[in-house]
């Protein structure tokens, strides 16, 4: 939901460059972004510093001005990058695998426009390759959200979107930064599942340096984690790599789960830390001293390991 105490925060000068509150300065003629009108500088104690309109405009709203202040700077950062032809690294939080992506926004794209006119839609940023197709779009939401219509374009012509979803003034400097942190990208960089087709997610494994609950003697542990959630077990992969850290795992028939597997076992006494217990007595216990290494993917819709020996 946007803040309802979005300000003026862009302006344009006579040349038409686009210029931030704060680095504003007195005594210069300011222009809105939206509509043209003359804005007026405001720098006091209770506000941030913003601008305001010298004539009230009804057909112009913060929001108006925001999203399009954005869009522009934001094409502005890009395309500084495709003239010096370096490439723009972006992060996401990926809702498919529920990671952490990285990738260069300009690896297919040499050249973009705004507004591009796709028949369907007009994305806010259209990137394009040395043919003209369109490799990537940008959209920026500031109060209403991308029509499902268009949505659907996107994906019946495997067009990755990149999206941005503006709260307040204040997250154009979000664009202060080297790389970009859109809120949404719908491309998961993992492999799919060659069970189900599905993307799979990341899967690490826990080193634990704990103590044996039974003896107290000073005990390693194994455990894993998922990107999404995983309660599965270990896998050969994972035994072989837990055993070079030295963890001692041994095959054990829990009463509690009726059934046979390899846990994490004392040497000192034979007790073995069985999976009801694992999260509370050791991966919960944040004064252990742990070590997490990436075991490869599992699918979190049909169970199936893909470990890096694979």
């Amino acid at each position: 939901m946007v803040s309802r105490d979005i300000l003026y925060s862009v302006a344009k000068t006579p040349t038409g460059q686009l210029v931030k509150a704060g680095e504003a300065e007195k005594g210069v003629s300011y222009f809105c972004p939206a509509c043209n009108q003359t804005l007026i500088l405001r720098k006091g104690t209770q506000k941030r510093p913003h601008f305001a309109h010298k004539v009230l405009s009804h057909n112009c709203t913060p929001e108006t001005a925001l999203h399009y202040s954005f869009k522009t700077l934001l094409f502005s950062k890009i395309q500084k990058h495709i003239n010096q032809q370096l490439p723009l690294e972006m992060q996401w939080n990926c809702s498919t695998c529920g990671g952490k992506h990285t990738g260069n926004l300009l690896k297919k794209a040499v050249t973009m426009k705004l507004e591009h006119n796709l028949g369907t839609c007009r994305p806010d940023i259209a990137l394009l390759d040395k043919k003209g197709r369109t490799v990537a779009v940008i959209e920026v939401v500031v109060t209403h959200h991308i029509e499902q219509a268009v949505l659907d374009y996107y994906k019946s012509n495997h067009i990755p979107v990149v999206s941005y979803e503006l709260q307040s003034d204040e997250d154009v400097n979000r664009l202060n930064t080297d790389i970009l942190t859109p809120d949404n990208v719908n491309v998961c960089m993992n492999p799919k599942c060659p069970k189900c087709g599905n993307h799979m997610s990341k899967k690490y494994l826990l080193i634990i340096d704990g103590d044996c609950w039974k003896c107290g003697a000073p005990m390693k542990v194994a455990a894993l984690r998922g990107d999404q959630g995983y309660e599965g077990d270990f896998s050969q992969y994972d035994i072989q790599i837990a055993i070079q850290h030295g963890v001692f795992m041994k095959s054990h028939y829990s009463r509690t789960a009726e059934r046979r597997y390899t846990a994490s076992t004392c040497t000192k006494c034979g007790a073995f830390v069985g999976n009801h217990y694992l999260f509370t007595d050791y991966i919960a216990v944040l004064s252990y001293n742990r070590q997490e290494i990436d075991v490869g993917y599992y699918c979190p819709h049909c169970s199936v390991n893909f470990d890096d020996s694979e």
